[in-house]
């Protein structure tokens, strides 16, 4: 076993390095693509609210969530969550003009409420917690200095944040039991008050009058006045639908226009409760912006089949002028005052990044799409694909087109994704199902359904396209016991016949079902199981021909993949902060290489070199010849996959 130093990448002009960049020249046009799962910069998008087509896309901090604009739209204020910040954002040019910290602890619950005052001169941040309290703050837009803050007792359901026309009050909602709507001075940020309204508020709203629209779970809405501290109105919403999701009124104060769980638009008049309309629409609205002279309704989205987009509503005819698909998810909007730009948060961006090998440099970055946990290139090298499928049944699609650096989207079958050999044909591994989709078209071939209580991991073909080897395992079902061991589940290894899409064979793994590969001529199978054992699978026969034991084996083999000579299979265990390497002829392990926490996916360089593997941290390279660990190469955010590519 190898005695590897860790050493820092930067570290260049240490003679242990030396041989590893020189090394490296053999690579020097090899790119490495990862996938970042999460923590990446959210984006603010900016659309011509006119057209809804997108103009520019601003940057910010990961975790964005709430949106206020100034009156003159020169700024921006976004709340942004993970760090516990606001950002000022200019936005004309999107430099961070300001960061603004938020100081709450770890029992803060974001996202946090954010409000401006009307005339623009502060703005108000909320952070619900535990302990020690809630927290409301003022702040002044043009120094970003704090003029005010309150400490408010936490009992649920602190939001969202309002203000007043005057701009002489907040409001917000608290409570699980026994709601009111509290009553803040916006000067000094005393409590001055409480309007005891029904359980469970769904949304509030602000007329320019000043009254309180609020919808609630008992299928209601409230009209209510604050200077009398009481509801003044109470209108039963249509029988049947879905909970309210959002309210806004009409510029003129005269209209509620309110959106459900149901793909719908209802319009009430705020005085009399009469239904003005209840308009069918093809998306749920989750909340609404409005523009100065009423006649346009703006909506982030959820489609029937759970995508993110954005939609602009004719309010006189009760259409839908246009709904821009988005990747999602899409946390907040904010129209400009003069109504000709629209702000969309989108809150929680991941991306794909591409890594120069020779340099172990981040070349580009491309922001898009949540949750994305696997990465596959494209025979022949144009694109790089990946998938986002946290946020919705369906998903969504990623392609990055490697000529331009432009990253479309397609919402629909999502997993974890593999090529066939001639590049016609994706597969989409999804827990329920494999879908085989055109790769050019991404029209739908075939599906393989998972069947009942199992678990699709991952669909890999065979060298010649003949054969898809498709991972399964039994969710109900369990391995060998092991307290101290947290272990796979059994399950098998399902072979199909591409030519059908009909299963022709299974391999049966008893010890759990991990990670799988082949070797590159396709005659075995490998698949990482329990106690740190991996089998090898004679592809011929469907038979466990060998298992190699890796030591310790106490952890969690989570990666596998074959040397492009098909001589070495190397292993990630994110237990121990291993990778591992075994002589495939043998059967046996012969190295160990100590790497960053939590080593998951792992790719090895075209020339056999290098094995690249994402940890907590970025990416750590080991030198498989001199067993030189060097890293980690930093990421905008946290990585989940891997694939490298000439």
């Amino acid at each position: 076993m190898f005695q590897c130093a860790r050493i820092v990448a930067r570290v260049v002009l240490q003679a242990a390095i030396f041989y590893t960049v020189a090394h490296l020249q053999a690579s020097s046009s090899s790119t490495a693509y990862v996938t970042i799962c999460c923590n990446a910069p959210s984006t603010i998008s900016v659309f011509n609210a006119a057209t809804l087509a997108p103009s520019r896309s601003i940057v910010t901090g990961s975790g964005g969530d709430g949106i206020a604009l100034s009156p003159d739209g020169k700024k921006m204020f976004v709340t942004v969550d993970t760090k516990r910040q606001l950002q000022a954002i200019d936005t004309s040019t999107g430099a961070i003009l300001a960061t603004i910290p938020i100081p709450i602890g770890v029992s803060g619950t974001p996202p946090l409420e954010v409000v401006m005052n009307p005339d623009g001169a502060h703005i108000y941040v909320f952070a619900p917690q535990v302990v020690p309290n809630s927290l409301l703050l003022a702040m002044d837009t043009t120094t970003y200095q704090v003029t005010a803050s309150q400490s408010i007792a936490f009992s649920g359901s602190l939001g969202p944040l309002l203000a007043s026309p005057d701009g002489k009050h907040l409001y917000f909602e608290i409570g699980f039991v026994n709601q009111y709507i509290q009553v803040i001075d916006a000067a000094t940020l005393a409590l001055t008050g409480q309007i005891p309204v029904n359980q469970s508020p769904s949304g509030l709203a602000v007329t320019p009058s000043g009254l309180i629209l609020m919808t609630d779970s008992s299928n209601e809405l409230l009209v209510i006045d604050p200077r009398v501290s009481a509801i003044v109105n109470r209108f039963p919403l249509p029988a049947g639908s879905a909970r309210p999701a959002a309210v806004i009124s009409s510029p003129d104060g005269s209209a509620a226009y309110i959106a459900f769980g149901d793909p719908s638009i209802l319009a009430l008049n705020i005085s009399t409760g009469a239904t003005l309309f209840d308009a069918p629409v093809n998306y749920r609205p989750i909340q609404f912006a409005i523009s100065p002279d009423g006649k346009e309704l703006y909506s982030l989205d959820l489609s029937t089949n759970g995508a993110a987009g954005v939609s602009e509503f004719q309010i006189q005819t009760q259409t839908t002028v246009k709904t821009t698909p988005q990747l999602g998810p899409l946390s907040a909007l904010a129209l400009s005052k003069d109504g000709s730009a629209l702000y969309v948060v989108n809150a929680d961006i991941s991306a794909i990044s591409s890594v120069d090998v020779a340099s172990r440099q981040v070349t580009h970055t491309a922001l898009g799409g949540s949750g994305i946990n696997t990465v596959a290139i494209e025979p022949g090298a144009k694109s790089v694909w990946a998938s986002s499928y946290a946020f919705s049944p369906s998903g969504s699609i990623l392609i990055l087109n490697l000529a331009t650096n432009r990253l479309g989207f397609d919402v629909g079958p999502a997993g974890n994704l593999s090529f066939s050999p001639s590049g016609t044909v994706l597969y989409a591994a999804g827990p329920a199902q494999v879908s085989i989709l055109n790769a050019t078209s991404l029209s739908q071939i075939a599906v393989i359904p998972a069947g009942n209580l199992q678990n699709i991991g991952q669909a890999v073909p065979s060298p010649d396209g003949k054969r898809l080897y498709v991972s399964v395992n039994f969710v109900s079902g369990a391995g060998p016991h092991a307290p101290t061991v947290s272990l796979l589940s059994q399950g098998e290894i399902v072979v199909v016949d591409t030519s059908t899409y009909k299963p022709v064979g299974i391999i049966n793994i008893p010890d759990g079902v991990g990670a799988i590969g082949l070797t590159p001529d396709g005659s075995t199978l490998l698949c990482t199981s329990n106690f740190g054992h991996v089998h090898l699978i004679a592809t011929a026969t469907g038979a466990i021909t060998a298992t190699i034991k890796f030591t310790p084996a106490n952890g969690s083999l989570v990666g596998v993949a074959v040397s492009p000579d098909g001589s070495k299979a190397y292993v990630t265990d994110s237990g121990n902060n291993l990778l591992f390497a075994a002589n495939l002829a043998t059967h046996t392990q012969v190295a160990s290489f100590p790497v960053g926490s939590s080593p998951s996916m792992l790719a090895i360089t075209p020339d056999g070199s290098e094995a690249w593997t994402v940890t907590a941290a970025g990416l750590d390279i080991v030198n498989l010849a001199s067993g030189v660990v060097s890293g980690p190469v930093r990421l905008p955010g946290t990585p989940s996959a891997i694939v490298i590519a000439p």
